[in-house]
């Protein structure tokens, strides 16, 4: 994405709507929708804001026409994708990935911020971009049943849209050709065995914890997940409890606690599991295999903290907000360590591409709803991800 130039104050300029598209995409994905105002993007174009506002009524608008052209252009791509030449199919979709990485950033983080009938609107969109890649695989794969043809296009669209998670030193036209590569793997896995969609299932609910800090945070996981963190108050982290909003704080100092208590306790799992997995593994590839099931295994546990922990970061206050990126790229350093042990001809940069694809496709199906309670999800899950990174032949 690149920076959208400052038009001369008191111009005209005939694409106008265009820069104040291009300004409100730059500020969203740097800074989030819930802390950008009208006049912040009024003056990117060097405009007022009631000029603004005789091109879009709101910024709900604005983001809404971002998110839903972004999601058009992928359609296109794919409603173009030919059986017959599925490389280059790949390599199409891949390209866009790569050089229009804001696209999953509006889709996947700032698009919670749309109003729910939008919200249903936007579901249905991208059933529709799964349901056109199925229809390729359907052509591609004749094996694979429907069910498995509906995860495999969610896992494609889940590598598809890592770039937008991760900063990589590579040339856009080699990320793109790397990007193509493992969508390709994906077409390549082994059918997974004992996976159906089961209609109508749900997650349990549970049991809360006695603990009322502990129940307090479980809830806050829940509702900033659902909710987005900037549209949760303290009052109605209490109410879901039954309480009273001043008594949260006497569990937590602030909404903001609540965050970085959650995030913390996000990391702190994932270490004490990579902990446990390197320590009863006598190889790197048998370690690495380790880590993607127990990966899986927590993020289907977990899809509101995933959540959580792709999208919410930036809301952090200093220096809990650092603490957790530097959290993140440690954990991601231990996957990228194993693997080049195990394949010493990938560059770090390529091993670090292929590891991230690889979470984000993790992280992308488990909060996909209809699948988050197949059958069999968690085995063909992790079959995929260990073939995308050579840890299995397919």
């Amino acid at each position: 994405m690149t920076t959208v130039p400052r038009p001369e104050r008191g111009t005209r300029p005939a694409n106008r709507r265009d820069l104040i598209l291009e300004a409100a995409t730059e500020l969203f994905c740097a800074r989030g929708y819930e802390h950008v105002a009208v006049g912040d993007i009024a003056e990117a174009v060097a405009v007022g804001p009631s000029a603004l506002y005789r091109h879009f009524s709101s910024k709900q608008e604005l983001l809404e026409e971002l998110v839903f052209n972004g999601l058009e252009s992928f359609t296109a791509v794919v409603s173009g994708m030919a059986f017959t030449d599925a490389e280059q199919s790949l390599l199409d979709l891949a390209e866009l990935a790569v050089t229009s990485r804001h696209i999953g950033i509006l889709v996947e983080r700032e698009a919670r911020h749309l109003s729910g009938d939008t919200q249903t609107r936007l579901r249905a969109a991208s059933q529709d971009l799964a349901g056109g890649l199925a229809e390729f695989l359907e052509a591609v794969r004749p094996d694979l049943d429907g069910d498995a043809r509906d995860l495999f296009a969610w896992m494609i669209l889940g590598v598809v849209v890592s770039p937008s998670f991760y900063q990589s030193d590579l040339s856009a036209k080699e990320q793109a050709r790397l990007l193509a590569e493992l969508t390709g793997r994906v077409l390549t896995a082994q059918a997974p065995v004992g996976f159906a969609m089961v209609e109508g299932r749900h997650r349990p609910t549970g049991l809360l914890p006695h603990s009322r800090r502990e129940a307090l945070l479980q809830k806050a996981i829940q509702l900033f997940a659902e909710r987005r963190y900037a549209s949760v108050g303290i009052e109605d982290v209490a109410a879901s409890l039954g309480m009273a909003g001043p008594s949260v704080y006497g569990h937590f100092a602030s909404k903001a606690d609540l965050l970085a208590t959650a995030l913390s306790r996000g990391a702190a799992y994932l270490y004490m599991q990579a902990s446990d997995v390197l320590a009863a593994s006598n190889t790197a590839a048998a370690a690495l295999s380790s880590l993607v099931s127990s990966y899986v295994e927590f993020a289907l546990a977990h899809p509101a903290l995933v959540d959580l922990l792709m999208t919410e970061v930036r809301n952090l206050p200093e220096p809990h907000r650092d603490a957790a990126l530097a959290a993140q790229r440690t954990y991601v350093d231990e996957w990228v360590y194993l693997l080049r042990q195990f394949r010493p001809e990938l560059s770090e940069s390529v091993a670090r591409l292929q590891v991230q694809a690889v979470l984000t496709l993790v992280n992308y199906v488990v909060r996909v709803r209809h699948i988050q309670s197949a059958t069999g999800i968690s085995t063909a899950v992790s079959g995929t991800c260990q073939h995308l990174l050579g840890l299995q032949g397919g």
